[in-house]
């Protein structure tokens, strides 16, 4: 039995014509021999009927304050709802169909409610309605522990699911489904020429995810390049199979390039909404240890560290900044902090052994006339603080430098 996974997000099944098309892929995928489990996020964002915020906010009108594993039985709700309707879906399309909660489906975990961890997966059920000829649809971002308690996964649950599936099952692919045609050189909102990216190695994509692509929760996608489960980033309104994440040998089978050997860069991601802190040291340097102390005990992430014997400078999230000033001030410093602030990264294992790509960087954005505030660069990332007014023109600017939308 040839298994595919095939993940479909919140926005791919809050319409009856988004779930007919999910459909219409999944028949698909049947008729091409797989065998396909489904995994469904809750029905749209915040504000539909059926979405997680909209079921937190019903109870929270009652009392504000939720335990912990009564929020976790109520955020379960969407995507069980979810699950019915698709799997009722499938029927309607002539497909023999059973919906499972995350629990049903053999997904065990951990009692940390809200952030679950899985400890295994029972995968017999599943099985069990593959053989008879059945599309399971699994009710995504959740487990049951041990003694029967419903748990959720955290942020990016319903990728979890779909990538854990994929390795417990031991399936050809996993398909996440999203609202682009799979990974691309540029978010297509801001660069409209931007190209869909074939074929990726593991570390490439995961590189691609962690600086900024929305495109699958980096969970998932370590999880996915630890086992080897090969992705595929696709589209409802696309015909095509977006972009497969795998190994180079399964690249070099399905007769993708590996993009390494043409090009430095191959694709820009951005982070918005941050803040750059400096602080200045002067004839006191050894006061750099406290300051980093201080910002860990109180949880402050930091990012795009720079260190200089009198001198620091690093980026924290925008809605942490009054918190770190304050922080600061308590340890005797005056921090000068430039808010909003975007992280642009341009993402190529082939960079390190070309010379002259930051050179590239720095005559593009200064022929554009924005200003780099920050650089860190790593063996396949340089990455740049500017002023978030003028990240979305920044972007486009390199897009062209590196002529990617000849991708």
């Amino acid at each position: 039995m040839r298994i595919v996974v095939q993940k479909f997000g919140g926005t791919s099944v809050h319409t009856r014509e988004l779930r007919e098309k999910a459909a219409q892929k999944i028949k698909e995928t049947l008729e091409e021999g797989f065998s396909p489990v489904v995994v469904v996020s809750a029905m749209g964002r915040s504000g539909a009927p059926y979405a997680t915020d909209t079921l937190i906010s019903l109870a929270r009108e009652e009392y504000a304050e939720l335990d912990p594993r009564d929020l976790d039985l109520l955020m379960s709700c969407g995507e069980i709802i979810s699950s019915v309707v698709m799997s009722q879906t499938l029927r309607r399309f002539g497909m023999k169909s059973v919906a499972l909660t995350g629990g049903q489906a053999g997904i065990i975990t951990d009692s940390c409610f809200g952030d679950a961890s899985i400890l295994r997966v029972e995968g017999e059920k599943i099985k069990e309605y593959l053989n008879k000829g059945y599309v399971v649809v699994v009710a995504g971002f959740q487990g049951v522990t041990e003694n029967g308690e419903i748990t959720t996964l955290g942020r990016g649950g319903s990728d979890t699911t779909a990538v854990i599936l994929g390795i417990a099952l031991e399936a050809d692919y996993v398909d996440i489904f999203t609202d682009v045609e799979g990974v691309m050189t540029a978010d297509p909102r801001i660069v409209p020429e931007a190209q869909i990216l074939k074929g990726l190695t593991y570390t490439e994509a995961a590189e691609i995810i962690q600086q900024g692509a929305k495109v699958i929760h980096h969970k998932a996608m370590n999880l996915a390049r630890e086992y080897r489960v090969p992705l595929r980033v696709r589209s409802l309104s696309d015909e095509g199979k977006g972009t497969l994440i795998c190994d180079v040998k399964t690249l070099a089978q399905e007769g993708l390039r590996a993009l390494a050997t043409e090009k430095p860069v191959y694709s820009i991601a951005y982070k918005k909404g941050l803040s750059q802190v400096r602080i200045h040291f002067g004839t006191s340097p050894e006061k750099k240890l406290p300051v980093f102390q201080a910002l860990a005990q109180r949880g402050i992430s930091i990012d795009l560290i720079n260190l200089f014997p009198e001198e620091a400078a690093f980026v924290v999230d925008e809605k942490v900044s009054k918190k770190v000033e304050t922080i600061l001030a308590q340890e005797g410093f005056t921090a000068k902090i430039s808010s909003p602030c975007a992280k642009i990264s341009l993402v190529g294992s082939g960079m390190a052994d070309r010379p002259g790509v930051m050179a590239q960087v720095v005559e593009a954005l200064k022929e554009a006339n924005i200003e780099i505030l920050q650089t860190s660069d790593s063996h396949v990332t340089i990455t740049c603080l500017v002023k978030e007014e003028v990240m979305e023109e920044a972007i486009r600017v390199l897009h062209r430098k590196f002529e990617l939308q000849a991708c």
